[in-house]
């Protein structure tokens, strides 16, 4: 019985103090370089902070809108549109609202009146009625705001903000040419 046990001490042994010679002679190794600085956040403008509140604005009526669709349209490919049209302005929202959440912006939670007032009117309608103040109203934002987010890509200097309104002015160009 000693044997095994006498066997097993040596070889284990002789590894632990292989290992232990070897993890202690670190002089030949360089220090490890010194980590570099974190990135500083891109700045925020009080120009972007007019452009998300706009932004936000458009989106909700149109989100509204599209919402309607669904229901309301008196052709199908519409209602397919707004659809996708719900699906993507909510995912636009999330970025929206964790952009404004990030540089401690409070976005509004409900249209101004007169948007309002136009959501409300354009919700009462069906069929043609309603696929005709949608599409006009679908092409009107993106008339309204498409200057706005030229502006913003050119101008402003936070990448988060300019990839938002990249990615919106490529989804209302889509949207109007559908609707077209």
């Amino acid at each position: 019985m000693l044997l095994p046990s006498y066997r097993k001490f040596w070889t284990r042994s002789g590894f632990i103090v292989t290992v232990c010679a070897l993890t202690a002679c670190t002089a030949g190794y360089p220090e490890t370089p010194p980590l570099p600085a974190l990135a500083k956040p891109a700045p925020f403008t009080p120009a972007d902070s007019a452009f998300l509140q706009k932004l936000n604005e458009a989106n909700m009526t149109l989100l509204a809108l599209a919402n309607s669709a669904k229901t309301n349209a008196g052709r199908s490919d519409i209602a397919l549109l707004g659809t996708t049209m719900a699906k993507d302005i909510t995912d636009t929202q999330a970025q929206l609202t964790k952009l404004a959440t990030a540089h401690a912006l409070t976005l509004t939670d409900k249209p101004d009146a007169k948007s309002h007032a136009f959501i409300s009117k354009t919700q009462r309608l069906h069929g043609t009625a309603f696929d005709k103040a949608y599409t006009r109203a679908v092409i009107r934002t993106h008339t309204l705001i498409q200057p706005i987010l030229s502006t913003e890509i050119i101008t402003s200097q936070n990448t988060d903000v300019v990839k938002l309104a990249k990615d919106t002015q490529t989804k209302l160009a889509d949207y109007k040419t559908h609707l077209q």
